[in-house]
């Protein structure tokens, strides 16, 4: 990480540095977090896979609304473990390059501070805080206010969805199945700044498109996460 320095800094570098401008900043992207939190939650009941604390858990640990959405939809077709982890792995493969990006952009850490930033970065707190980099140096507790507020408004969105969902019989039937696509489109739309980028999202919708007839739902996930991963690679 170029931006590590090791015995040239203070042994405590305070987080409170940039993270109240970080918390203001991300603000009305969580809310959007909260509310297709709320839908994962209420999914999570209907789908009887899982209890309240079970599902808590898995926002907690994995904190990635697309796999975790995924991983939903393909418990309900019985698909096998290795589909589901594989497609998972797949879609938030793209935090392994979020988590360098923002690392080179970072004025200075402790060691270790990156083990546990990488955890709270989300597509929301990523792309606030490499917009304040292009504006100036990204510290970490910038990065970890915009973090902290996403994950936190997901952690508990879920919580709350999860009670709520005891009193939904269908929530697909109030869209709040497709609360995180809308979202998700919102951000792709926003991060279409290249041809590649429009390439990778082209190829994806049409690998999925091509694979569901075939595979389902399972394969189409997964046909089209390895499309966008590939264009991603190779695209200059």
């Amino acid at each position: 990480m170029s931006g590590y320095v090791s015995s040239t800094i203070p042994k405590t570098i305070p987080l409170r540095k940039g993270f109240t401008k970080a918390v203001f900043d991300v603000f009305p992207l969580a809310v959007s977090v909260f509310t297709y939190g709320l839908a994962f939650g209420a999914l999570a009941n209907n789908a009887n896979h899982f209890t309240w604390l079970e599902t808590i858990a898995m926002s907690f640990f994995v904190v990635s609304g697309a796999g975790q959405f995924t991983i939903l939809s393909l418990l309900q077709q019985d698909a096998a473990l290795w589909t589901i982890a594989l497609s998972t792995f797949l879609i938030n493969a793209r935090y392994i390059i979020y988590t360098l990006s923002v690392g080179r952009e970072l004025e200075s850490c402790r060691r270790g501070q990156p083990l546990w930033l990488c955890h709270i970065i989300t597509d929301e707190s990523y792309s606030v805080s490499m917009m304040e980099a292009q504006r100036g140096k990204l510290s970490v507790g910038y990065v970890a206010g915009a973090g902290c507020t996403v994950f936190l408004s997901w952690v508990l969105s879920s919580a709350v969805g999860y009670q709520i969902g005891g009193f939904i019989q269908d929530p697909a039937r109030f869209g709040l199945d497709f609360a995180f696509t809308a979202a998700f489109l919102g951000l792709l739309v926003v991060m279409l700044k290249r041809r590649s980028h429009a390439a990778a999202a082209g190829l994806a919708i049409a690998a999925s498109v091509l694979a569901y007839p075939w595979f389902g739902t399972s394969g189409a996930v997964f046909a089209g996460a390895a499309a966008a991963f590939a264009v991603g690679v190779y695209a200059k």
